[in-house]
């Protein structure tokens, strides 16, 4: 399989990611805040896809029973180490997902934005399916095709589809950018059954433009709050799809 993908300096994506602010852990809370109605992270060992700087990991490893987080980045790795080195209950692989390989089952798979960032995503679920232990389930958040921000972006002749990929996305390693029936076509045939689907990250303007509001103290936690309810109640043009699923 390792020659069927394009090979990456993942280290060299480093610099380019801004995700350590106050409005992608925001992100990040409520997403986990979600995926908390189907399973019980205390009594839980999860595997993180996608590390990163360890920002994800840190929370889980004060909500979950134990952490493994893979990253293809050694230079991520060191951060996220770094960022959690207290904590006993986490371990770190560094791998591209195609090629890990670890005999241990666990109760929850996490891909937070990872997707977006694989190749060939067909291949991969499938395989990672065999890493859940009975009764698992896997939770995947991906960039929205049809969020507002992104409509908006087409009215504003910056985009001239809702699926074109930006220059920052190509920056940032991105393949794709789904909708809720790609995405859930994805799922059903990589052998998994969905049990949940939410919204998340609703909104009308640009990440960068939230970050700066939240900075000015223009909006604040009970409006991003209240975001995440209507992400749910509006899933359609959520920032970003979540869906929950079980192997088959």
């Amino acid at each position: 399989m390792e020659n069927q993908h394009t090979a990456y300096d993942l280290n060299a994506l480093v610099k380019t990611y801004n995700i350590d602010n106050v409005y992608e852990q925001y992100k990040r809370f409520e997403f986990l805040e979600k995926l908390n109605n189907y399973i019980d992270l205390k009594q839980s060992s999860v595997l993180e896809f996608g590390s990163a700087t360890g920002q994800m990991t840190e929370i889980l490893a004060n909500m979950a029973k134990k952490v493994v987080a893979v990253d293809g980045s050694s230079e991520f790795i060191r951060i996220a180490k770094e960022r959690v080195k207290d904590a006993e209950n986490v371990s770190f692989h560094e791998s591209y997902f195609e090629n890990f390989e670890i005999a241990e089952k666990f109760e929850c798979l996490i891909f937070h934005h990872i997707l977006e960032h694989i190749e060939h995503p067909l291949e991969l679920l499938p395989k990672v399916g065999g890493f859940l232990s009975e009764g698992g389930v896997i939770a995947i958040s991906v960039p929205n095709a049809l969020a507002l921000s992104r409509q908006l972006a087409v009215k504003m002749n910056l985009l001239k589809s809702v699926y074109e990929l930006t220059e920052n996305d190509k920056h940032h390693g991105h393949f794709r950018v789904y909708d809720w029936k790609s995405m859930e076509e994805l799922i059903t045939e990589s052998g998994f059954s969905i049990i949940g689907k939410h919204g998340l990250s609703f909104k009308l303007l640009s990440d960068r433009q939230n970050i700066e509001m939240i900075n000015a103290n223009i909006i604040g936690e009970p409006q991003i709050k209240g975001l995440w309810q209507l992400a749910d109640d509006l899933p359609e043009h959520a920032g970003a799809i979540m869906v929950v699923a079980k192997k088959i």
